[in-house]
């Protein structure tokens, strides 16, 4: 319907004016007004907390303290991501998702309908759905991070317009291509679709890495040798090539010593010490792989061996895990009916969930992109396979990877699918397949009223408890009193006290306590009150709430 505009007021006008220079002259322009993301009562007019539901907590009695704590949160993905702004702003290391694939069929569903292929604006509730949650779920990401989105034919270049809007199209770090289904599907009228894709961007490319690993069985296979840095081979050092040859790269060229048991190698001319040259049998002259400064720093950390070889000594360097990475992933690890569906079955029993992904597509894309030490965000965790991949992986190299996995539980999704497989994953196993340890703490979202009155403040500071300790990762209760209470991890303690007149109180409990205390203290306005505290400034970190978190939600919520 064409707009009036005869009949807007002045401030409309302006507004109307406001909206239209934001549209952009090249890029995504859908139908936002019409498509506008409804919630149920509370959540439109509430901010989001968390409700711990503590008997779906996991906790291994053989784990030591450094066992990971991974997260699980049931409840619409945008008001557990509003948490996640608070609770780990700039903290993400890898956010991998996969969203609806809003292929028509529905399995999807907005604003409380299922999106078909006859709804006219379906690309648009998509978009607008999509758009949402990749704006604040970007806060989380640290600057050296990076997100995947898997997706397929169907809305692959609206998530490629997307993701350029949000993250820059200068950010963008590649489009993998993997065969996921060989037999592809069956009712295809034209070409049978047997690939889908995986979206890469950064959120400071300038910042953000790729791993040197490498993932294909063939390659891994080259690297016998592994030592506590990892695996690697021995490479030969002199390098035969045209672009390699002593005419092309003359500082490559030298003599390295060797001894007569072969042990010792160096620059220096010794006595009984054999020279080396990079030159092959047939007296051809080439490089050895680096200039002689750059040999004498390698040289210290047993970085080359010499061998005999027919006679002749050979000089060969340590060659760490890699392979150069395609953007086509044919491997059959990557089937999602074998490691995916039938993986799935193994674990549950019964065919409970359509199309979850390979387990070795995640861990793989995990091995490239996360560190040991990495947190792992799934805000559309369906079935589960990221958490079980960042366990798998963790299992296989010795890391401590954390994941956060969010979802709501549409179809008993959460309860029925989701949990039980980690549950199952950590403690018990599946097959032949060992339980793989760790802790899960579960929540989920609830409300409190958004206006801004002290009422609304102090019930807010009561139901951030579960969102602080998240914030802290401290989830081991010491100390429950009327007024505050008190947690703990194996670095330091978390307090939250919920009224000034418990400070006296709370000094006392922890007078012999050592470590440092962050503790987050009530306030209507940002007091921490720290005259209070002056006598132990040096052993507490002051915090105000709810100021802090309502700031976050305000800037959330602000279009409501």
């Amino acid at each position: 319907m064409a707009k009036n505009y005869e009949k807007y007021s002045k401030e409309e006008l302006i507004a109307e004016i406001k909206k239209l220079k934001k549209f952009k002259k090249y890029g995504l322009v859908w139908e936002e007004d019409r498509v506008k993301e409804k919630f149920e009562a509370d959540a439109e007019q509430g901010f989001p907390v968390l409700a711990a539901v503590s008997n779906k907590d996991i906790h291994q009695p053989n784990d030591d303290d450094g066992a990971p704590t991974h997260i699980m949160i049931e409840g619409d993905n945008y008001h557990a991501l509003s948490v996640l702004n608070y609770t780990h702003k700039n903290k993400i290391d890898v956010i991998y998702i996969d969203p609806p694939y809003n292929t028509g069929a529905q399995d999807w569903k907005y604003n409380n309908n299922y999106v078909d292929k006859t709804d006219s604006y379906r690309h648009s509730k998509w978009i607008s759905m999509m758009d949402n949650r990749l704006k604040i779920a970007k806060n989380l990401l640290k600057e050296d991070g990076v997100i995947i989105m898997a997706i397929d034919e169907f809305e692959i270049h609206n998530a490629r317009h997307l993701l350029d809007y949000n993250f820059g199209e200068n950010n963008k770090l590649g489009m993998v291509t993997i065969l996921h289904n060989p037999k592809g599907r069956n009712q295809s009228e034209f070409f049978s679709a047997n690939s889908e894709f995986m979206l890469l961007y950064a959120k400071n490319k300038d910042r953000a890495r790729f791993n040197s690993v490498a993932i294909d069985e063939e390659v891994l296979a080259k690297f016998s040798e592994e030592d506590e840095q990892g695996k690697f081979r021995w490479q030969e050092y002199m390098r035969v090539r045209t672009v390699w040859s002593r005419k092309n790269k003359p500082n490559n060229y030298y003599a390295i010593y060797v001894s007569k048991d072969l042990k010792k190698i160096s620059l220096e001319s010794k006595d009984g010490y054999e020279a080396v040259y990079p030159k092959t049998d047939d007296g051809r002259e080439w490089a050895w792989k680096n200039k002689s400064s750059t040999f004498v720093e390698l040289n210290k950390n047993n970085y080359f061996i010499a061998k005999k070889e027919n006679g002749k000594i050979k000089i060969y360097h340590q060659y760490r895990e890699a392979q150069v990475l395609k953007n086509v992933w044919t491997n059959k690890k990557y089937h999602s009916e074998f490691n995916g569906t039938n993986l799935l079955k193994k674990i549950l029993g019964a065919n409970v969930f359509q199309y979850p992904k390979s387990l070795y597509l995640i861990i793989d894309i995990l091995k490239i992109t996360s560190k040991d030490n990495s947190i792992i965000l799934d805000f559309f965790a369906g079935s589960g396979t990221t958490g079980h991949a960042v366990m798998a992986l963790n299992n296989e190299d010795d890391g401590n990877r954390r994941f956060i996995v969010c979802t709501n539980n549409e179809g008993n999704i959460a309860t029925d699918v989701c949990y039980p497989r980690l549950e199952k994953v950590m403690k018990t196993g599946y097959g032949d397949v060992a339980p793989l340890g760790g802790n899960l703490k579960y929540y989920k979202t609830t409300f409190v009223p958004a206006a801004s009155t002290d009422g609304n403040k102090i019930k807010l500071t009561h139901k951030a408890t579960e969102m602080l300790c998240l914030r802290e990762s401290t989830f081991e209760k010491v100390m429950d009193k009327a007024n505050f209470k008190i947690y703990k991890n194996n670095k330091y303690h978390t307090a939250i006290i919920w009224d000034e007149s418990a400070i006296e109180d709370f000094k006392e409990s922890i007078k012999n306590t050592k470590g440092k205390f962050h503790v987050y203290i009530f306030s209507l306005g940002n007091d921490v009150y720290e005259e209070e505290f002056e006598d132990i400034k040096n052993k507490v970190i002051l915090k105000p709430i709810p100021e802090a978190i309502l700031k976050i939600y305000r800037n959330i919520f602000q279009e409501r």
